[in-house]
């Protein structure tokens, strides 16, 4: 009879009340935080979306400048060799042919990455727009000023 009546008398542990409290304060905190976690983490591909963007214009500007520095190549040899239209991918290769002489380059892009749209001053040969696209996202570069990534 004592053991029982000290059982009674040590209850120990949560009521059910207190468990469901604590479980809807969890769910309410994950209710506020997985939103904004998702958007930190769309940011973050964005920023990296940018930065692969801007190593393929470094590269398309060196491969445009290797282009320019052959002898007697102009502005508008460039243009001629990176054409607007163009779809530019991993190790595309670009050259120019004149005079007899072949002038050679390749463009690497970030893997998985698609440059479009390159726009090449006939004046300088210096790339001045491009469109640079990772799966669904994009980013434009115009009058050698970015936009911001967005939705393809």
């Amino acid at each position: 009879m004592k053991l029982m009546e000290r059982l009674k008398k040590d209850k120990k542990g949560f009521t059910l009340v207190e468990m469901i409290v604590v479980i809807v304060i969890i769910g309410i905190l994950l209710a506020i935080l997985v939103p904004g976690m998702f958007k930190y983490i769309q940011k973050a591909k964005d920023k990296q979306i940018l930065v692969d963007a801007r190593t393929a214009y470094l590269d398309i500007q060196m491969a445009a400048q290797e282009l320019y520095s052959g002898n007697g190549i102009t502005g508008a040899d460039v243009v001629v060799a990176i054409p607007n239209g163009a779809k530019y991918q991993n190790d595309t290769p670009v050259s120019i042919t004149k005079d007899g002489k072949t002038v050679k380059s390749s463009i690497s892009i970030p893997t998985g990455g698609v440059v479009t749209n390159v726009t090449v001053d006939a004046t300088n040969g210096k790339v001045t727009g491009m469109t640079y696209t990772l799966g669904e996202r994009k980013v434009v570069m115009t009058n050698e000023v970015w936009g911001e990534v967005e939705p393809k």
